[in-house]
């Protein structure tokens, strides 16, 4: 079984992806400033990139024609691929809403992260979520399927 390039680009880039977001959130958080150069990268890149790769993959999966050189997928991968998008998808329109927000929040000379550190918080750990579970989904379908 051949591991798709997509998949492996995607995977790598994720860890990448997570990088900037931490910096772009840590920067302002700390009161640092707000990169919006490597924010604005980081939203054009996870959306071009990451978000068309789980398009593809759930087009893929629904699609009716059936892939032979692939591993089946059990019910329960199934489930957790399911929420393993759909967290990933609330991630990426937080992150386009949370940033846009801090870099107007920035040129009124705030820092959005920092005063909304609960927001913050739950943001950072939804993110870490999604990238985790995506970085497991590719290890278990990829790496070691059952």
């Amino acid at each position: 079984m051949e591991i798709p390039s997509f998949s492996t680009f995607s995977a790598i880039s994720e860890l990448f992806v997570t990088a900037g977001v931490l910096y772009v959130v840590s920067q302002n958080y700390r009161g640092k400033g707000f990169p919006w150069k490597l924010a604005l990268t980081v939203i054009l890149f996870e959306f071009s990139v990451n978000m068309l790769y789980m398009i593809h993959r759930l087009n893929e999966a629904t699609s009716e024609v059936a892939t032979t050189t692939e591993p089946a997928v059990s019910g329960f991968m199934v489930a957790f691929m399911a929420i393993h998008g759909s967290i990933s998808l609330l991630v990426f329109i937080m992150l386009t809403i949370l940033c846009s927000l801090a870099f107007l929040d920035f040129k009124k000379g705030k820092f959005f992260f920092k005063e909304r550190k609960k927001l913050t918080l739950i943001f950072i750990t939804l993110w870490l979520f999604s990238v985790i579970s995506g970085e497991v989904l590719y290890v278990w379908r990829w790496i070691y399927p059952s």
